[in-house]
């Protein structure tokens, strides 16, 4: 019982600090320190400290020998590198989600792409069509999951461990919400609803070129606003 009370505190004490590294609470290259972690999450140390090593396994933090452990913090180079891994795989996920998705992953992500309108509504209203930190939260959970059920139509899990992995790392470079601007909003959510499309219609090519496009574009624009 104690084991479990532990691992269910490690899990909820990891998606507390990934929560705010994804929102850029914690900012590339701020250093988490154990023990006010724990005093600002109301918990002990063990919790706190599983919870850093599984985020450094994933490459989220980055670990100092005596230095403790930092928001990783990537430069340009890394940051072409990760989007080009990312437009290997992704593209190869579309073409295969292209042949082998289900009609309840299309549900899935239709779903998804009317919660995107919704959160283009918001954006829309607020003065000077800003993107509020909750609203890039929710979109980029909302990323997170379009990707990760594209991912498992694809029906492979190989790619399905390895392209978890870079998406999480994408949320430390697109983790403030000037990263979000209206426009390229629209932008992104038109590729989302190509991506369906193409997907309905069994359309493999069609579904590379968006996903090419879309992960091209995603680069450009962080780069752009850096």
């Amino acid at each position: 019982m104690a084991a479990t009370k532990e691992s269910f505190l490690a899990q909820r004490v990891y998606e507390q600090i990934r929560e705010q590294i994804q929102t850029g609470k914690l900012s590339p290259g701020t250093r988490l320190v154990n023990r006010k972690m724990a005093a600002e999450l109301g918990t002990s140390m063990v919790p706190v400290r599983e919870a850093l090593n599984r985020l450094t396994s994933e490459g989220l933090l980055d670990h100092l020998p005596g230095g403790g452990n930092f928001v990783r913090k990537l430069n340009r180079k890394e940051i072409i590198q990760l989007y080009e891994f990312r437009e290997s795989l992704e593209t190869f996920a579309a073409r295969e989600a292209a042949k082998n998705i289900q009609e309840y992953h299309l549900k899935h992500l239709n779903r998804l792409c009317d919660d995107w309108a919704g959160i283009l509504e918001k954006i829309k209203a607020t003065k000077g069509r800003k993107t509020t930190e909750t609203m890039l939260r929710r979109w980029l959970d909302d990323d997170l999951e379009y990707h990760s059920v594209i991912v498992e139509a694809a029906d492979n899990p190989w790619l399905a461990k390895v392209s978890m992995d870079l998406k999480l790392m994408t949320l430390v470079v697109r983790n403030k919400p000037e990263m979000l601007s209206y426009e390229a909003a629209v932008t992104t959510q038109e590729d989302h609803i190509a991506l369906v499309d193409a997907f309905t219609k069994r359309d493999a090519d069609r579904a590379e070129a968006v996903m090419r496009k879309h992960i091209r574009q995603g680069v450009e624009f962080i780069m752009a606003n850096r």
